[in-house]
Formats: C-alpha cells, sequence, structure tokens
C-alpha cells in the first residue's frame, strides 16, 4: 500500500505532469464568466462549441504590451493597453499561459501571462445584434415600462421547479410576503426548448385566475447564474416581443449581477439576482412595521392640528357670532335706550322747572303792572269796535265797486273770446291748407334722410349720396330704403 497517495500529492504529480507536457500554450477562445476581483486578478472560462476551461489572470501580468506576443513585432506608436483593462464576456481571444492544477478545487486552469483579442465571439455578437434591433424598435423605452404594484397579493413565478433558486425566492417571499399568493408555472430555462416554454408559461400566467378571482399583479421570470450559453434562451426574439406585449408588469432576475439578458432589457423591472426580486417586491416586516408607526404618527399629528385649527376656527367664529347676534345688539339698544330714557326725563324735569320759574316771574310782573294793562285793555277794546266799523263800511263800497268791475270783464271778456274764435278759425283755415300731410293723402311723399339716428328733409337731390339711407312718409306710413341711383334734373 505504499503507492497510495494523498490528495494534495495526486495533485502535485498531475500540476508537475502537465507543466511538463506543456509548458507554455496558446489557446483560442470566448471569454465567458468575466470576474475582475478587488485584488486585481480576473477569473473566468474559455469556451468554444463543447467544452469550458478555467483562467487565471493574475495582476502581475497585466503590463500594457509593446509588441505582439505572436508575431513579436514591435509597436511602432508605443506600448497598447492590455486587454485586461477592457476584456468582458463574448470577447474571442488568443492567450498565453501554463497549465496548472489549482488544489483547493482539484480542478486544472490555465495561468494567463498574454491576451490578445482575437474577434467578438459569435453568442456575444448575436447578443449586440437583436439588442440593437430591439431597441430601435422601441421595446426596451422606459415610456413603455409598467409600474410595479407597491402591495402585491398575486404573484405568477415563472422558473424551473427545482434548483436553489426558487427555493431561496419562496423562502425570502415567506418571511416578507404577507399572504401573498404565488403560483409556479415550471418551464425550462436553459436549451433550445426553453424560449418556447417560457413564452407558454407567460401566455398561461397572464390567464391564471387565483383563489381571490383576481389575475396576477406581477409575474416575475427568475433562473441562477451560468454562463452565455447557459443563459441563451433569455436573448430570445420571440421571448422579448412575448415580455413586451405581456398586459402585466414582469420583473425579471437572471442570472448573477454581471448577466444581463435580453428580456431584462424589456422587463418592467430587473434585479441582479432572483433573491433581489423576491426583496425588492416583499419589504422586510420590520420595515413595514416602521413605515405604519411613521404613518400613524403622520396621522395622529395631521389629525391633531387639524382639530386644533378647527376648534381655533370655532372660537372665533363663536367670538364673531357674539358679536353680531341679535340679542347682543338688543341688548346694547336697551342700554342704550334706557340712557336715552334717562336723559330725557331729565330734560323734562329742567324744562318743566324753567318754565315753572318764567310763569312766576311772569305772573310777578304782570300784577306789577296790572292798573296799566286794565287801562289799555279797555283803550284796546273801544279801538276794535271802531276798527270793525270802519271795515265794514269799506267792504260795502268795495263790494259795489267789484261788482260794476265784474260785469264789466264779462262783457270785455266775451268780446275778446268771439274776437280769439274767428281768428283761431282763419288760422285753422290757413293750417289745413299748409299741412305737409293733405297732399300725401293725394299719392305725393317726402323724404328725410337719416344720419347717426338724426333726421333731415331733403330739399334736394345734391343733398343725397349713393347708399344713404331714407326715410321716406307716405300717407299711411313710412318707409327706410337706400338711395341707389341719383339723377339730377338736367
Amino acid at each position: 500500500m505504499d503507492n497510495i497517495l494523498t490528495v494534495s500529492e495526486l495533485n502535485f504529480k498531475l500540476n508537475q505532469v502537465l507543466e511538463a507536457r506543456f509548458p507554455f500554450i496558446w489557446v483560442k477562445g470566448e471569454v465567458t464568466n468575466c470576474v475582475k476581483a478587488s485584488s486585481g486578478h480576473i477569473y473566468f472560462s474559455l469556451k468554444d462549441n463543447q467544452d469550458l476551461i478555467s483562467c487565471v489572470w493574475f495582476k502581475r501580468y497585466h503590463q500594457d504590451l509593446t509588441f505582439d506576443p505572436l508575431t513579436g513585432e514591435c509597436f511602432d506608436e508605443g506600448a497598447k493597453p492590455s486587454l485586461a483593462h477592457s476584456l468582458r464576456d463574448g470577447q474571442e481571444i488568443v492567450c498565453a499561459g501554463r497549465l496548472t492544477v489549482y488544489g483547493a478545487r482539484g480542478q486544472y486552469q490555465l495561468i494567463i501571462e498574454h491576451a490578445i483579442e482575437s474577434g467578438i465571439g459569435q453568442l456575444y455578437e448575436a447578443f449586440e445584434r437583436l439588442k440593437r434591433k430591439l431597441a430601435s424598435e422601441g421595446l426596451f423605452d422606459n415610456k413603455y415600462k409598467k409600474p410595479i404594484p407597491k402591495y402585491l397579493k398575486n404573484v405568477a413565478l415563472i422558473t424551473a421547479p427545482t434548483g436553489a433558486v426558487i427555493h431561496d425566492f419562496l423562502r425570502i417571499s415567506a418571511k416578507r410576503g404577507n399572504k401573498s399568493y404565488i403560483h409556479i408555472f415550471p418551464s425550462l430555462v436553459q436549451g433550445d426548448e426553453a424560449p418556447e416554454q417560457l413564452i407558454q408559461a407567460l401566455q398561461t400566467a397572464q390567464d391564471h385566475i387565483f383563489p381571490n378571482q383576481k389575475k396576477a399583479d406581477v409575474i416575475v421570470l427568475i433562473r441562477g447564474g451560468g454562463s452565455i450559453q447557459d443563459l441563451w434562451a433569455f436573448n430570445n426574439e420571440n421571448l422579448a416581443r412575448a415580455i413586451f406585449s405581456c398586459s402585466i408588469p414582469i420583473i425579471t432576475g437572471i442570472g448573477h449581477e454581471p448577466d444581463y439578458s435580453i428580456a431584462d432589457y424589456v422587463s418592467d423591472k430587473s434585479c441582479a439576482t432572483p433573491s433581489h426580486v423576491a426583496q425588492f417586491l416583499w419589504k422586510e416586516r420590520d420595515i413595514l412595521i416602521q413605515e405604519l408607526d411613521d404613518l400613524e404618527y403622520t396621522l395622529k399629528s395631521y389629525f391633531t392640528n387639524k382639530i386644533n385649527k378647527l376648534e381655533r376656527e370655532c372660537q372665533f367664529l363663536i367670538k364673531g357670532l357674539h358679536y353680531v347676534s341679535p340679542k347682543n345688539k338688543l341688548f346694547e339698544k336697551s342700554i342704550r335706550l334706557d340712557e336715552l330714557q334717562s336723559r330725557l326725563h331729565l330734560a323734562q324735569k329742567n324744562l318743566l322747572q324753567e318754565k315753572y320759574y318764567l310763569i312766576n316771574n311772569t305772573q310777578k310782573t304782570l300784577l306789577q303792572y296790572k292798573p296799566q294793562v286794565t287801562y289799555y285793555t279797555d283803550i284796546l277794546k273801544q279801538n276794535q269796535k271802531d276798527l270793525h266799523k270802519t271795515i265794514n263800511t269799506i267792504f260795502e263800497k268795495k263790494d259795489i265797486s267789484y261788482q260794476k268791475v265784474t260785469h264789466s270783464l264779462q262783457s270785455n271778456f266775451i268780446e275778446y273770446i268771439k274776437e280769439k274764435e274767428t281768428l283761431l278759425e282763419k288760422l285753422n283755415i290757413k293750417l289745413e291748407a299748409n299741412n305737409p300731410k293733405k297732399p300725401l293723402e293725394k299719392g305725393y311723399l317726402y323724404a328725410e334722410k337719416i344720419i347717426n339716428g338724426q333726421t333731415n328733409v331733403v330739399k334736394s337731390v345734391n343733398d343725397l349720396q349713393k347708399n344713404d339711407m331714407l326715410k321716406l312718409h307716405i300717407f299711411d306710413g313710412t318707409v327706410e330704403t337706400l338711395v341707389q341711383t341719383i339723377h339730377p334734373k338736367k
């Protein structure tokens, strides 16, 4: 049993064989699964149509090239940047290095020392060609992206029915899902038949009715990481168009963070990984509780401020109502009336006292002059008698004169009326003879020119112009007309 080797010994011997058999080799292939570590090292795989080989390009070999490693020709223009700066999935490269066994994983790998670009790989070229085509048709435009509902009840999940991806998604949704319905629509996610199955699952998910009698709020399309060949089903044109035409928002989580497929570009929301999809759809319960607390605080603050504001307005209105209240006005008027009554009583009292004092003083004064008053009173009475007698005599004389004047006026007035009646008859006959309406009864008429609502009698054709407005007076009415033609008398 001396020939029994440990794993480390076997890997060491294999490494010696590989390094002796392949001390320095050139390999051509397409880059896939390219990862640039924080240390500066680059890890990727080279592939052809059938197989893969793991590669590592250490940072110390990233020097800029001063010559072509294939031909040995020096670059006249100076050093060219190392391909390490722009290495990406889909590039077809030619690289040189050493084969070695990586003991930690027990697999052989190629240690890259030089690498130059051979051309863009066929898959990457096809990817870019389809990407440009769909972009030119507007399938990637944000204006067509459907919004994702904030609160989800029904989720349609399209993925492979087995594997870590679906378990991770369901595990996260179980913690955060808040009693959402999740219906799984199984489908292949790799291989030539995968695009057709994905399209069929997408159509079925759109028509599915959940237990709450509603359709899906969102459709989730997820798959784990892999090479560009593994993810190629999601770069299918028919699948892209089916996603674009779907009436329900679609979220994709395909591959790992560096991976990006055509389906990601077309979908309404793309997440880095399937787990990120679940984390995007459902927030953590602690965050939801915190948001709920914030909403509760906001609502309480709002209603407290609202109530305080309404109370202040109510107090203001009560004060205003009290100020304009009829009862308050009546009370003010009542006080004013009492005040006026008091002032009136006081004024009456003062006036009566003044009159009382005046009467007393007058009585005293009259008593002093009583003998003289009696004397003058007798004289006044006698004068009144003489005055009445004289007035009666005058009235008798004036009455006789008045009768004579009245008789004379009556006679003169009758004569005056007769003269005026005769004159009126003469003037009436003359007026009738000059009445302008008399000729109208015989068929004549006369015209007036209307200017700004005013009328002037037309006496000559020289007073008129074409399109002047005329009012024609006829025996039984008037007519308004426009002047069309003027014929002066020759």
